[in-house]
């Protein structure tokens, strides 16, 4: 009871709740802090924040960059990434540039990917083996505005370069890293065997500008056809290439012409996968003549 003899009456009024200071943050600057998280994060966590995140993480936008990876064992993984991806391509409705998949690449799942994003402009697959081999024939004929493929101990056939030459005319930069390059044997001790995905590449792909071929089995022979018909080449990565032996008349030409050449010999620190030798690795083979 107060002064006057009124009893004072109980406030119905709730304590309010101040909200955290990152919801104050401006609109517009949410979706450069999400897509840092990375799809399966997105997926995962991020969307189910709060509705502000979620309607970031719904916008086709979101996802023209699609960077995926399985650093586990998918069996023990609560969570289905190859179902994950195809959900990331559903949302970018088509507008999906940039896509890279680590660890769980499958055939079926490039081929959903190629139906639904005719826009892409880089592919990188890694740690795919002979589980995607055989679909990249089909799957790059419907990349006609690649720029980038990136393949890491993911293998292609020659009808795949072949195609790449015929479907994706802008394609600047191609990188073939399947080192787990073999050792001696009577397969690799034919010559032409050695550099048939060179020519290849020499044949196919002339508007390359950047080239990466750590561990291939060509031999010289392959460097020079490159070399003679891939005129824009700036950057030739030959780390691991235990055939190929540099005479000084052909670095002489090198040096003239690529701006950024890794040798045989050349240090692989700083790159994202392994790159061990299976069978004997002789460094005589190698030489020092560069």
């Amino acid at each position: 009871m107060n002064r006057k003899g009124k009893v004072k009456g109980k406030s119905n009024s709730q304590p309010m709740v101040k909200r955290p200071p990152w919801m104050e943050l401006p609109e517009g600057i949410w979706p450069n802090i999400l897509h840092r998280l990375g799809a399966v994060e997105i997926l995962e966590t991020a969307e189910k924040v709060c509705s502000k995140w979620r309607r970031v993480c719904k916008d086709p936008s979101m996802w023209r960059v699609i960077d995926m990876w399985n650093l586990g064992d998918l069996s023990d993984m609560d969570y289905d990434l190859e179902v994950m991806c195809r959900y990331a391509v559903d949302r970018s409705q088509g507008e999906v540039v940039d896509i890279n998949l680590q660890y769980f690449a499958t055939g079926q799942l490039l081929e959903y990917i190629a139906e639904r994003s005719g826009k892409l402009k880089r592919l990188s697959i890694a740690c795919g083996y002979g589980m995607v081999c055989e679909r990249l024939v089909e799957v790059v004929q419907k990349f006609p505005l690649l720029e980038e493929l990136s393949l890491t101990h993911t293998t292609i056939t020659i009808e795949g370069i072949e195609a790449l030459g015929r479907s994706c005319p802008r394609l600047k930069l191609f990188e073939l890293n399947n080192s787990l390059y073999m050792g001696s044997g009577d397969y690799f001790d034919n010559e032409d065997v050695r550099n048939e995905e060179a020519l290849a590449i020499a044949k196919n792909l002339p508007t390359l500008h950047h080239l990466q071929l750590i561990g291939n089995k060509m031999t010289i022979k392959g460097v020079e056809a490159i070399l003679d018909n891939c005129p824009h080449l700036v950057s030739l990565d030959l780390r691991l290439c235990k055939y190929v032996s540099l005479n000084k008349v052909l670095s002489n030409r090198i040096s003239g012409r690529i701006k950024d050449l890794k040798h045989p010999h050349d240090s692989l620190a700083g790159l994202e996968f392994s790159f061990e030798a299976c069978g004997e690795y002789d460094e005589d083979q190698m030489s020092d003549d560069y």
